[in-house]
């Protein structure tokens, strides 16, 4: 026997033995073969992703261009179309000449790269496009008497090369001269046309150049600009073509400007990215260029790299501070490094706004012509920071010998020109403040402007910011270099006023030390989560007071044992929120003071409430004891404590309030209707002795039966049940009913929606909109107690502007968010350069950035990828087609989860059952195998903090898909089969109920359906559904804080007047055994009751959607034997249903409206608060209503002379 076949006899041996062995122990032979199903599913889906993925990279790949024909004829006619001549006459400037788009990744259009060359460098262009992933706006300088040539050569090496640009737009530039010589007459021609091969394609160098028009760097840098699209593009990055991006720059500024583009219309920043200069033998020797700082500083200390014009001209990169940018230490995203005061001849390379001024184009290959531009920009208003972690590359050092003569500083004709630039910037910014600093001034104050992180906060403070403890004052007094100070009240009086305009309080409370502090405590965090759990504590009571509504069943046939809490303990639980209800309200009536609290009605309500509650807790705590069931009215009004803790349902009340009287109005109009027609009912449809099942006899034999049933049949509940006796006595009967559900239904009840919408309509935009004037208020106030200040002859006076040193001692002192605090410090700081105070106005301005919400910048850094084979299996884990697939497979184990339920009555037989579900029964388990992995995967390649920081819906991913993922090996290793038990199915048979391990795994599995939830936004205006449906859930707690509200007094109530009624009506019941068709009785309603808190809720709730909410109002009738109970439900039908859903129909419409306005201005949709949603569409305060609101303060003399001061005593 050869040895091959000896090895393979072995091997069939081994398994033989081995598949002997599990076949006599059955159980681990059951789950070796479920794990090996497992297995080969697993590899299946693996040969899948990687068919389809590569499949996916192989048509991404380019692949060699063929040789072709190319016309050239079409771009001359282009060039004639788009010609114009600048302003010189000289160039003729061809726009848009060549244009190639793709798709671009996400907030990829945010940042462009612009630059500019001539013919003999176009090439360079690769090197851009290789690691810059958006758009690119390229200016193409053409000379000579061979500039067709030139052209032809662009057109064709664009055309090969086209494949490797994602956005790219050529512009030309072409000298006057050369047109005229060369192109004019091009588009005339009958051979232009080449046999293309772009594998030996070469530019070749024109010798007998005769025209000496100078190369227009500005004019290029300009047009090149202008010609960026989309329009998108918020900023700009300008380079020349041999000034080369690092790899990963792209990424890293989109993660930096996507957390500061919130901002930039208060940040006008111009971010310096340092440039260097790498020795080409460097290059030739095959030394790999540097990816990172570290890298690159390993370069620099070996002689190998420098920095840029080093050699050439060493000022102009002075302010740029090499040596300490190489100090920093080096991190993985951008971090702004210090704030250079701009001097000429800095002309660094940045990034900034694309509304920063343009280059002149008086400027063409001078040495000012870069140095122009970053003048007028920090003339402008535009400051400079240098950042840390990136930086630009040029390869080779540059020497003098390689410049023309006018590139050089001292060159009289850049110089003249500079001078007369200058005196033109002078008359072109007469107004503004700044000015040059000399460069000894520089040379002390680089190190002044250092960006330095916040230090750091002991054990102790961490703590108190966490549990919302505000700040103390320490500092009795704050003196600035003028010796003026400000005294520990004021700079707590001005803290108080701005920790109010974050909270959008009022700030008409007394401003003496002690109710300061008193002010300011209450209305801190702290305080305001105790108070909210004070309430919800208050409020849940009720479910644990007797009737305790903490049982298996509400249904009275089953007669429910109750499990009862202990009487005392719940009574000293309320006494405890009551005390603290009752130190809120006296701290806030001492800290607004007794006159104004009499024109505050919730506090008057408030204080009413808590006063009686407490007398009527002591009265049963003392004199009753735990066995009075009687009439507890404090439970009722516990919702008072809620709403007046809730400015915007307390607005809400206020617009109902306000149109009362009309919605009442048109209630009665309903009333009315229905009662004449239910007189004419009894006029038209008479008793009929006769006939006991007439139509007088049944619905209209007496006013009240006549009237509850056309109102019940004015909610629709019980059509065509009451139309249809009178019907089949006569064909024209039906019109009485047509005509009455017309008016009531389609012309009242329509009225009384547009009375209530019309109440409600603009609700949200008028509550914010006086919210941001208490705002605006607030900081106002906070800046003219600043304005107050004590000389050093003791003397109090009032000045226009404050130390901005004092402002920032302010804002640390505050209880605001760091996000807005590490804004608002760096707005401050950049004020800081210009002037050493700040006036009203830039104080005004710098507070806007408390409007701003921090939850739409996101600061998320994702890892740029690279080239390696880790990179590239991240990059497809970032895919969106890996998410796809994902999904699909998410339906398809939804569906095989359907088909296996679905299908098990129909297979009475277990095996069966076996043989039809266990198909996809181990597909599932593959599936729940593979969406672990997912999950896996994305964090990964996204980095966990990023994937799950994200978004909410990856945490609800990776919850469902590992908790499906363990549920079943649970599954597994308990029966050693994915398909359903034998014993669960026995005891569903039995009809008893049962939620096993596999019910778990079955209804956790369903829950993937919920990916396709993402794809819902593909659309604008399925954008503006579901952004509608997000914000009236996340902003529309006033109104269902309101509805919970009516529902919980409601409630109450309902338990005082029926509780325990239908204990005794179902003794009575059956008693007589008498059942009639379509009763309470019949229906078997039993479960719905006022017999505790939670059955009130849930019968209420059947009562408010109206589907037969006639017979629960005759079942209490006849349970209680009072025809006065059904007001009751009427009253509940009529103010809370009718009200309530047309308010929520008013709510859905107003944030409707304003999704589709912010819509049609490409906002975003989905955010996160109403301020967000309306802030194109309100309107500053004037600074005269600002002013008239605070001279109304009851406490403090805002309209006093500065030679008076304000009298903070």
């Amino acid at each position: 026997m050869l040895p091959l076949q000896r090895l393979i006899f072995r091997v069939k041996r081994f398994f033989l033995r081995f598949s002997i062995s599990c076949y006599k122990r059955h159980k681990f032979n059951r789950l070796f073969r479920n794990c090996l199903i497992l297995i080969v599913g697993l590899l299946i889906l693996n040969i899948i992703n990687g068919v389809l993925f590569s499949t996916i990279l192989f048509f991404q790949e380019s692949s060699d261009e063929p040789d072709y024909d190319l016309d050239t004829r079409p771009y001359y006619k282009t060039i004639e179309m788009k010609k114009r001549f600048d302003i010189s006459g000289n160039y003729l400037i061809v726009q848009n000449f060549m244009q190639y788009q793709s798709n671009l990744t996400n907030n990829a259009h945010l940042l462009a790269l612009n630059l500019h060359t001539n013919i003999e460098n176009l090439h360079l262009l690769l090197n851009h496009t290789k690691v810059w992933d958006g758009p690119i706006s390229l200016s193409i300088y053409v000379k000579s008497i061979r500039a067709s040539d030139d052209i032809d050569y662009a057109s064709i090496w664009l055309r090969c090369n086209r494949r490797l640009f994602k956005v790219l737009n050529i512009h030309l530039v072409i000298s006057a001269t050369a047109y005229e010589r060369s192109i004019s007459n091009q588009h005339h021609s009958h051979n232009i046309k080449y046999a293309v091969s772009c594998q030996h394609l070469t530019y070749i160098n024109h010798t007998e150049e005769t025209d000496s028009t100078p190369y227009p760097s500005n004019l290029l840098r300009n047009i090149a600009r202008l010609g960026t699209t989309p329009s998108t593009v918020q900023y700009i990055l300008t380079l020349d073509i041999d000034i080369f991006p690092v790899s990963d720059l792209f990424h890293h500024l989109v993660s930096f400007y996507t957390q500061i583009k919130l901002i930039e219309e208060f940040n006008r920043t111009l971010y310096v990215i340092p440039a260097f200069e790498i020795h080409i033998d460097t290059v030739k020797r095959g030394t790999l260029l540097p990816q990172n700082k570290r890298e690159l500083i390993l370069l620099w200390n070996d002689n190998q790299l420098q920095p840029l014009q080093a050699d050439v001209c060493p000022t102009c990169q002075f302010l740029t501070n090499y040596q300490a940018w190489k100090q920093e230490a080096s991190e993985d995203k951008i971090v702004p490094l210090f704030r250079p005061h701009y001097s000429q001849p800095w002309q660094p390379y940045y990034i900034g706004p694309k509304d920063v001024p343009t280059f002149d184009a008086r400027f063409k290959s001078h040495a000012h012509a870069r140095i122009s531009q970053c003048c007028e920009s920090f003339m402008a208003g535009y400051d400079y920071v240098v950042l840390n972690n990136v930086y630009l590359y040029r390869l080779g050092f540059l020497d003098k010998s390689q410049l023309p003569a006018t590139e050089f500083m001292d060159d009289d004709t850049s110089v003249l020109l500079f001078d007369q630039f200058r005196e033109d910037l002078a008359k072109h910014y007469l107004n503004t403040t700044r000015k040059y600093m000399e460069r000894e001034e520089i040379i002390n104050s680089i190190d002044t402007h250092l960006i330095n992180a916040p230090p750091s906060r002991t054990i102790k403070n961490r703590l108190k910011n966490f549990l919302g403890f505000p700040k103390s004052i320490n500092s009795e007094y704050i003196i600035d270099d003028e010796q003026c100070s400000w005294s520990s009240n004021t700079l707590l009086c001005a803290t108080v006023f701005l920790e109010d305009a974050v909270n959008y309080q009022c700030i008409t409370h007394k401003i003496t030390e002690k109710y300061l502090l008193i002010h300011r405590w209450f209305s801190s965090p702290m305080i305001k989560k105790i108070h909210q759990i004070m309430l919800i504590t208050n409020l849940c009571l009720a479910f644990f007071e007797r009737p305790s509504s903490f049982s298996e069943t509400s249904d009275v046939r089953d007669k429910p044992h109750r499990i009862n809490f202990p009487f005392f303990i719940l009574m000293i639980v309320e006494g405890v929120t009551l005390v603290w209800f009752s130190i809120y309200i006296f701290a806030k009536i001492m800290c607004v003071g007794i006159k104004q609290i009499q024109r505050r009605f919730w506090i008057i309500i408030f204080l009413i409430v808590v006063i009686y509650s407490s007398c009527e807790w002591f009265v049963m705590l003392v004199f009753l004891n735990q066995l009075y069931y009687g009439i507890r009215l404090r439970r009722i009004f516990r919702p008072v404590f809620m709403i007046e803790s809730s400015p915007l349902m307390k607005k809400a009340f206020q617009a109902l309030n306000a149109n009362s009287l009309t919605i009442i109005a048109s209630i009665s109009l309903a009333l009315i209707h229905i009662l004449f027609f239910a007189a004419m009912a009894m006029f038209l449809f008479p008793r009929s002795d006769n006939r006991p099942d007439s139509q007088g006899s049944t619905y209209f034999s007496n006013l009240h039966d006549a009237v509850l049933h056309l109102l019940v049949l004015h909610s629709t509940a019980n059509n065509p049940d009451v139309m249809m006796p009178a019907y089949s006595d006569y064909r024209l009967n039906a019109l009485f009913f047509i005509i009455f559900v017309i008016i009531g239904i389609y012309w009242i009840q329509n009225i009384v929606t547009a009375v209530v919408y019309r109440a409600f309509r603009g609700y949200f935009l008028s509550s914010i909109i006086n919210s941001q004037l208490r705002r605006r208020i607030a900081v106002r106030a906070s800046f003219e107690i600043l304005k107050q200040r004590m000389t050093y002859g003791g003397l109090i006076e009032t000045r226009d502007t404050v130390p901005i040193s004092v402002v920032q001692t302010v804002l640390n002192y505050a209880s605001i968010n760091k996000w807005h605090t590490k804004w608002i410090s760096e707005r401050l700081s950049e004020l800081m350069l210009e002037n050493e105070t700040i006036n009203l106005d830039q104080y005004s301005n710098t507070m806007k950035l408390l409007d701003l919400n921090p939850k739409l910048a996101p600061e998320l850094h994702i890892q740029a990828l690279g080239d390696n084979i880790l990179d590239r299996c991240k990059a497809i884990c970032r895919s969106k087609y890996f998410d796809l697939i994902g999904t699909i497979f998410a339906i398809l184990s939804v569906l095989f989860v359907t088909i296996e339920v679905s299908n098990r009555p129909v297979n009475t037989d277990y095996m069966d059952l076996v043989a039809f579900t266990l198909p996809m029964a181990i597909a599932n388990c593959c599936f729940l195998l593979y969406f672990a992995l997912e999950i896996i995967l994305k964090a990964w390649a996204f980095g966990p903090l990023n994937f799950f920081r994200s978004s909410t819906m990856h945490i609800l991913e990776a919850t469902v898909a590992f908790t499906c993922f363990i549920l079943q090996i649970l599954f597994l290793v308990i029966h050693g089969t994915p398909i359903v038990s034998m014993i669960y199915l026995e005891m569903v048979k039995k009809q008893k109920p049962i939620f096993s391990l596999w019910a778990a795994i079955k209804v956790c599995n369903m829950l993937f359906i919920y990916r396709l939830v993402r794809f819902l936004p593909a659309s604008k205006n399925i954008r503006i559904i579901v952004g509608t449906i997000f914000d009236e859930f996340r902003n529309g707690g006033a109104f269902f804080g309101l509805l919970f509200s009516f529902y919980y007094a409601y409630s109450i109530l309902g338990m005082e007047l029926f509780g325990g009624v239908m204990d005794d009506f179902y003794i009575r019941y059956n008693k007589s055994n008498i059942t009639i068709c379509g009763t309470y009785e019949q229906l078997e309603y039993w479960p719905n009751g006022f017999d505790d808190f939670y059955s009130s809720i849930i019968t209420l709730y059947n009562v408010m959607v109206v589907n037969q909410w006639d017979v629960f109002v005759d079942g209490f009738r006849n349970a209680t034997n009072s025809y006065w109970s059904e007001l009751y439900f009427i009253f509940w039908y009529l103010f809370v249903t009718n009200i309530g859903l047309n308010v929520c129909l008013a709510l859905s419409g107003d944030i409707h409206d304003a999704k589709k306005q912010r819509a049609d201005q490409n906002e975003e949709l989905i955010v996160s608060n109403m301020y967000d949603i309306y802030r194109s569409q309100i309107k500053e305060p004037s600074s005269e209503e600002i002013t008239e609101q605070l001279s109304k303060h009851p406490y403090i003399n805002f309209c006093q002379r500065s030679a008076e001061g304000i009298n903070l005593s």
